[in-house]
Parts: structure tokens; sequence; C-alpha cells
């Protein structure tokens, strides 16, 4: 079931090819000023994405209010997380960015007094938080029944402002969570206007339909990425010729993955000459030496290399990789041989390097 643009919009853990055009970042600071009644946490969050690299800004709250300095986003936008449940995207196009609301049952929330704000405020207002009042107490198959109307109603929405880039950021989240209505997405998309279909979330969702579309197939060569690995040499799925070579999607935060190391490693040993690991890990910006230091601590000794990204960047948007760990089997050739579950990456290889 998808989730609504508040309730779990960029929660998604670790989640792209990077954006062939990158943002320019202005060197101004925007400041954000929040007054929301019943905030009783000690702390909220404000989350973005800034050249590729997901960022997490702790705030102190003090009778309901914070405020807090930021400079330009990936996509001019940040979303601020009052707790896994409530959150809040708005759009950097101000000096001063006003946030209020008040939290309960269904909280309210408004970040207003710029055009595209007041548009994704419209789009809560008479989308978002209707829907949302519909799924309460509702079954899990009435929710998903909702959910599908809502997302119809977003489309709608989407048709009716082409102008806007909330439009456009709207549609991005529709090409992440639905990827059976890419035909409707990409009408919607040559829909937009000019200045609005050059702009950074349109050309993310065109980036995400492309991946979706040339996602690796079995059968199928492999899109050719380049990562420098933990020495500092760059690697590619050149670097391995003559072998077969087994993609290890992980991340130090994920347990199946540290817990199938030892697997890995007696693999390493037994197919050394005919097999080559690239464990690709994906992790925090802030995280690179608890990497380096896990890769010492279990032995990793075969090729690592690392994204300090979100999910939906880089090699990990561009394989289409949602779950951790996974692992992918190509021939010599570049060719994707075989996709393997969690737990049974011996016993497959077995029957497929015999």
């Amino acid at each position: 079931m998808k989730m609504s643009l508040i309730i779990n919009i960029l929660s998604i853990a670790f989640m792209g090819q990077l954006m062939a055009v990158s943002p320019s970042f202005s060197q101004e600071t925007y400041r954000l000023k929040a007054a929301i009644t019943g905030l009783s946490s000690s702390s909220v969050v404000i989350r973005y994405s800034r050249q590729g690299m997901l960022i997490n800004d702790t705030i102190r709250v003090h009778q309901n209010q914070f405020t807090h300095a930021l400079a330009m986003t990936d996509g001019a936008i940040a979303t601020l997380v009052l707790n896994p449940t409530t959150q809040l995207p708005f759009w950097l196009e101000s000096p001063l960015i006003s946030i209020t609301g008040t939290l309960g049952t269904t909280p309210i929330l408004q970040s207003r007094g710029t055009p595209e704000n007041d548009w994704l405020d419209l789009y809560r207002k008479t989308i978002e938080r209707p829907y949302t009042l519909r799924k309460q107490g509702k079954s899990s198959a009435e929710v998903d029944a909702i959910v599908l109307q809502q997302d119809q109603a977003t489309r709608q929405f989407i048709a009716q402002h082409p102008t806007t880039r909330t439009a456009a950021y709207l549609l991005y989240w529709q090409a992440v969570y639905d990827t059976t209505i890419f035909d409707q997405i990409e009408l919607l998309l040559a829909k937009l206007s000019p200045q609005v279909k050059a702009s950074y979330w349109a050309q993310k969702t065109l980036t995400r339909i492309n991946n979706v579309q040339n996602r690796p197939r079995v059968g199928k060569k492999l899109p050719a990425f380049s990562l420098p690995d933990a020495t500092g040499k760059t690697i590619s799925l050149t670097s391995f010729a003559g072998k077969y070579i087994l993609l290890d999607f992980w991340g130090t935060w994920c347990v199946p993955c540290i817990q199938g190391i030892p697997e890995l490693k007696a693999i390493h040993e037994k197919y050394g000459s005919r097999l080559a690991i690239v464990s690709i890990a994906l992790e925090r910006p802030s995280d690179r030496q608890k990497w380096l230091k896990a890769i010492d601590k279990y032995d990793m000794n075969w090729t690592q290399t690392a994204q300090f990204t979100s999910a939906r960047e880089g090699v990990n948007e561009l394989y289409n990789i949602h779950e951790y760990p996974t692992f992918l089997l190509a021939d010599p050739e570049g060719i994707l041989v075989a996709k393997i579950k969690y737990g049974e990456v011996e016993s497959q290889l077995e029957q497929l390097l015999k």
C-alpha cells in the first residue's frame, strides 16, 4: 500500500541514477520558523537531499517553537519530520519560511506565504487531508481502495496545475509508488509547462521512468556504473573481465546483511578464481568510517564500494534496489544470470556455476 505525502514521504530509510542536470546551489540561507501547538517533542528533524546525499538536521524545540537556518537543497524542498507518521514537505523559495499547525489525531500543518508552498498547502487541504480522514478506522482492503482514489485525485490535481513545480513534485512520487501507471505519468509529464518540465522534479520523474523501464532483467546486460572502492580505486563491471560477478547490495545498518557475511566469505574462498564479489554499501554521508571499520571487522577481503547517498540516487536507483541485501549474478559478458534470494546464495551459486 502506498503512503500519502505527509504520512511517509521521504521516510524510506535509505532510498536513481544521479540527475543528469546537477542543481545549482545558491549561497543564500533560508530561515525556517515554526510554531506548532502540541509539539511536545524535545527535538524534530529536517530531512533533505543535497547533491544526492540524504541529510538529517536535528533541531531543539522550546515551548512548541523552533527556528532553523537551511541552505539550498536538491529540488528546493525539505521535509519537517515531527515523528514517524507526521511529516511536512516545504519549498525553499523565500528567505523566511513559516510553518504553523496543530498536532493531534489528525495533524494540521501549513507551510504558506510563497506561491509553491501555497500550492502544496492547497493539495494537502483538498486532497491529502480529506483522504487521510477517510482511511481512519477502515480495513486494509478499504484503505487500499481509498489510496487508489487519492492517487487519481492527485493526478487530476497535477493535470489542473501544469505550470507549478508542485505538480512535478507530486508526479515524481506517483512514479515512485506505482510503476504500473507510467503511461499516465508520461502523459502528465508531457503536459507540464516547458519551464516546469525542465525542473529538478520533472527531470527526476523522467529518470525514474527510464530506470524502471531499463532495470536489470535476467538475460539482459546490466547497466554500466563506476564507483571508487575502499582504497579510492575506480571499479566498474568491466574491471572483472572473464569472471562471473556477484553484486551484493548491503549496508552496515542492515542486520540480515551482516548475518550473511560469513556465507559471502565462504563463497569468496570457494569461487575466488571464477567469481568476483562486488559489495555495494548504501551508507549515510557521515558513516564512511563506520563502513571502513565494518570491512576490517568482518574481514571482507573482496571488492568493497559504497554510495553515501539516499537510496533513490546512484547505482541503487539505476538497479532499482529496494531490499537489502540484494544479490545479482552476472556472467563474464555482464549479462544478468540470476537474482538470488538472501539465504540461498551459496546453494544457488553451486547450481549456476557448475
